[in-house]
C-alpha cells in the first residue's frame, strides 16, 4: 500500500469513527468499522493533535506475544508508548497505566501490576505517557514558571493520551474498543482519580493504589516532617529520629499491638487500633519524640489538620521510613537525604512558589494561609480531592481504591478519608467505588504482609460481569515463592484470624465488618 494510500484509509477511518461518536452510535463491540491496518500500515498515520514518531514490530519474547510498539507526541511534548497485541491476541480492551513521582519518562505501570500473566499476555492494548516533560521522578525543576505543562502534569497528559491510543487502536484492529481500564500507583494512582472526577468517560474501570491525590496537603505535609527531622538545612547527614530510634519506636509498638489481631506477624492488621502513646516509650530524647508525634500526627496549621499523618508501621524498613522519611544508609541524591525531602522542597520550589530559592527549614507555617492563592492554584491542577463522583457513576463507571497500611510515602489515613468522603456523600457509593487496606505494605509493595493482588482481573469482573469486590486475595511471593497469603477485604471489613488455623493460609481468616 502506499503512502498516500495510506493517509487516506487513515482519514477514512477516522472520519467514520467521529460520525459515529456525533451520531451518538455505539457500534457492536466486534463489528468492523473500516479495514484493520498492519503494524507497517501505522506508520503512515498522521493526524492533527500528535504524530507517530516511531511504528515498529516486536517479535515474541518470553513473557510477551508479538506485538506492534507505537512510540508517539501530542501537542509536542507529551511523549507516550502505545503496545499493541496481534489481532488474533487482542481482547478487545485498553489498558492504559500511570507513572510515579513527577514522572518525566514514559512509564505504564500496568505492565508491573500484572503478575505472572503479562498484560500483553492477557490481551491488551497498553499505553503509558511521560505526562509532557523529561526529567528524573523527584525532579521538578521543567514546572518552573511553566503552567502548561503542570497542567499537562496535572490532568490533561493521561487524557490526550487515552484519546490517541484509542484512536490507533481502533485504527489497527478495524473495530471498537470494548472495554477501556487504567491502573496506577502513587502518582500513577493520583491520576485515575484525576481521570475519575474530570474526565469521567475515559475509562470504564480504574484501580488506583495508594494515590497521591492531594499534593499541597502532601507537599505541607512533607515540609513539616523535614522541619523536625533536619531543622538545619546545612546539616543533612543524620536526622533526628536515627536508625536507633526508628527501631526503638518500632520495637515498643509491634510489642504493644502487633497481637492485637491474634496473630505476631510483624505487622498489624489496622494500625489506626493500636492505643500506645508514643510519649511513654523510653529510650527517645525530647526532640526525637517531637519529631514522632508530627509523623504520626500529621500536618498542622494552628488547630487546622492539612494531611493526616501515618499510621504506625515501616519505622526500620530500608523501603520504608528509611527511603521514605528518615534516612538510609546512603542519601537518596546529593543533598537529598529522603523523598519526603525531594518532593516536599521541589514542589514549593518549582509548583507553587516558582522560587528556586526557597528554603524548607526558614518556612513559617503560622502564614501557610496566607499563600492561599498560590496553594490553590496548584491545588487546581494537582488534586483529584473533590468527593463528588456523581459524573463517573453515572458513566457506569468502577473504581477500587487501595494502598498498604504502612506506606511511608503517602499516609493510608489519607485515602482511607478520601474513601470515607465519597461514602458519605452517597448511599449509593458502594455501588462503583471500594477501598482495600493491606495491613504491613509499604508504597506500592512491599513490607512484611501480603501486596501482590489480581487488580487487573478485579476490575475487569467488576465493570464486566457486575462482581464487585469482597474479598480478594493477598499475596507475598518471597524467592519465587509463595509466602503468605491474606484476605483483603472490601472496607469497613477486616480479615479477623480464626483463632486456630495456619495464619500464613488466606482460608485462616474471614472478611468481618465491624
Amino acid at each position: 500500500m502506499t503512502r498516500s494510500r495510506r493517509l487516506a484509509v487513515s482519514f477514512g477511518s477516522l472520519a467514520i469513527l467521529a460520525a459515529v461518536a456525533i451520531a451518538g452510535v455505539s457500534p457492536a463491540p466486534a463489528a468492523d468499522l473500516v479495514p484493520a491496518m498492519t503494524c507497517e500500515e501505522l506508520s503512515g498515520v498522521s493526524w492533527g493533535g500528535f504524530v507517530l514518531d516511531e511504528v515498529s514490530e516486536v517479535e515474541a519474547g518470553a513473557n510477551d506475544p508479538a506485538h506492534c510498539r507505537v512510540l508517539g507526541t501530542i501537542d509536542e511534548e507529551i511523549h507516550f508508548e502505545l503496545l499493541l497485541p496481534t489481532a488474533a491476541d487482542w481482547n478487545g480492551r485498553f489498558l492504559m497505566g500511570g507513572g510515579g513521582g513527577y514522572v518525566g519518562s514514559v512509564q505504564n505501570q500496568a505492565l508491573g501490576f500484572a503478575g505472572p500473566v503479562s498484560v500483553l499476555s492477557r490481551g491488551f492494548a497498553t499505553a503509558g505517557t511521560d505526562t509532557g516533560h523529561e526529567g528524573s521522578g523527584i525532579d521538578a525543576s521543567w514546572a518552573l514558571n511553566r503552567p502548561d505543562r503542570e497542567v499537562n502534569f496535572g490532568h490533561r497528559a493521561v487524557h490526550v493520551t487515552a484519546e490517541a491510543a484509542k484512536t490507533i487502536i481502533r485504527l489497527y484492529y478495524g473495530r471498537d474498543i470494548e472495554y477501556s481500564y487504567f491502573v496506577g500507583c502513587s502518582r500513577g494512582g493520583g491520576q485515575g482519580m484525576m481521570s475519575s472526577q474530570r474526565y469521567p468517560d475515559d475509562f470504564d474501570g480504574i484501580v488506583s493504589g495508594a494515590p497521591a491525590y492531594n499534593w499541597t496537603g502532601l507537599g505541607a505535609f512533607f515540609l513539616q516532617t523535614q522541619q523536625a527531622l533536619y531543622p538545619d538545612p546545612a546539616e543533612l547527614s543524620t536526622p533526628v529520629i536515627d536508625a536507633a530510634a526508628a527501631a526503638i519506636l518500632e520495637t515498643a509498638i509491634l510489642e504493644a499491638c502487633d497481637g492485637n489481631d491474634g496473630v505476631r506477624d510483624g505487622f498489624m492488621t489496622n494500625p489506626l487500633e493500636c492505643d500506645i502513646d508514643i510519649s511513654s516509650i523510653p529510650g527517645l530524647s525530647a526532640e526525637q519524640r517531637r519529631a514522632a508525634e508530627v509523623i504520626y500526627g500529621g500536618a498542622q496549621v494552628g488547630d487546622r489538620r492539612v494531611y493526616p499523618g501515618f499510621p504506625f508501621g515501616g519505622e526500620s524498613d530500608a523501603s520504608g521510613w528509611k527511603l521514605w522519611i528518615t534516612q538510609g544508609e546512603e542519601p537518596v541524591g546529593p543533598g537529598i537525604p529522603n523523598l519526603h525531602y525531594a518532593f516536599g522542597t521541589h514542589m514549593h520550589k518549582y509548583i507553587i512558589f516558582d522560587d528556586p530559592e526557597f528554603d524548607y527549614s526558614t518556612f513559617d507555617f503560622s502564614d501557610y494561609f496566607a499563600w492561599e492563592e498560590q496553594t490553590r492554584r496548584a491545588a487546581k491542577m494537582l488534586n483529584a480531592t473533590d468527593t463528588d463522583l456523581s459524573a463517573f457513576k453515572t458513566a457506569g463507571g468502577k473504581l477500587i481504591l487501595w494502598t498498604g497500611w504502612s506506606d511511608p510515602a503517602i499516609p493510608a489515613a489519607g485515602t482511607l478519608s478520601y474513601y470515607e468522603g465519597v461514602a458519605a456523600g452517597d448511599d449509593e457509593a458502594d455501588d462503583y467505588a471500594r477501598l482495600f487496606m493491606l495491613p504491613g505494605v509499604l508504597h506500592c509493595g512491599g513490607g512484611p504482609g501480603p501486596d501482590f493482588v489480581d487488580w487487573i482481573s478485579a476490575i475487569q469482573g467488576w465493570v464486566e460481569e457486575d462482581e464487585a469486590p469482597e474479598r480478594l486475595v493477598a499475596t507475598k511471593v518471597s524467592e519465587g515463592e509463595v509466602a503468605m497469603q491474606r484476605p483483603a477485604c472490601a472496607w469497613p471489613a477486616q480479615a479477623v484470624y480464626d483463632g486456630s488455623g495456619d495464619p500464613k493460609r488466606e482460608d485462616s481468616f474471614e472478611c468481618v465488618a465491624p
